[in-house]
C-alpha cells in the first residue's frame, strides 16, 4: 500500500484536510512521506487551518504521533493558528494532547462538517465536542 492509500491530505479554501482512514497504520516511511507531502502543500499556499480526521482506531505509532508532532509545527511556522480534531472520543484527547503547541488553537468535534465550518471561520456557531455538552 502505497503512503497516499493510507491517508489522504487535501486543502479546502485555507483549510488542509487530513485523514486517517480505518485501519491507517503508519511506519516510519509513511510519517517521513506524509511529511514531506505536508511540507509541499503548507509552502505552495496560504494555510490558517487544520482539520484532521481519524476513523482508525488503531493505536498511534511512535512514527504516527512524531509526524503529527512536527507536522503541528511546521503549521505554526506558517501560520496555522487552528486545528480541528475529528475521531472517537480516546483519539481526540490523544491528539488534542499531542498538538498541544504554543499558538495552535485546537477543538474537538464529533463531526467532519462541523470541524471544517469551525476550521474555516471559527466565530461560527459550529460546537466542537466541549461546547456542547
Amino acid at each position: 500500500m502505497q503512503p497516499s492509500e493510507r491517508w489522504t491530505l487535501r486543502t479546502d479554501g485555507e483549510a488542509l484536510v487530513v485523514e486517517f482512514p480505518h485501519g491507517t497504520g503508519l511506519s516510519p516511511a509513511d510519517g517521513e512521506a506524509l511529511l514531506d507531502r505536508w511540507r509541499t502543500v503548507t509552502a505552495d499556499r496560504a494555510v490558517d487551518a487544520v482539520v484532521i480526521v481519524v476513523k482508525t482506531s488503531r493505536p498511534c505509532s511512535d512514527a504516527g504521533r512524531r509526524a503529527l508532532r512536527e507536522s503541528a509545527q511546521i503549521a505554526v511556522a506558517r501560520g496555522v493558528d487552528r486545528f480541528a480534531v475529528v475521531g472517537e472520543r480516546s483519539k481526540r484527547r490523544y491528539l488534542k494532547r499531542t498538538i498541544d503547541v504554543d499558538g495552535i488553537d485546537t477543538e474537538a468535534f464529533n463531526d467532519d462538517d462541523a470541524a471544517l465550518r469551525w476550521a474555516k471561520c471559527p466565530s461560527t456557531a459550529a460546537p466542537s465536542v466541549e461546547t456542547s455538552s
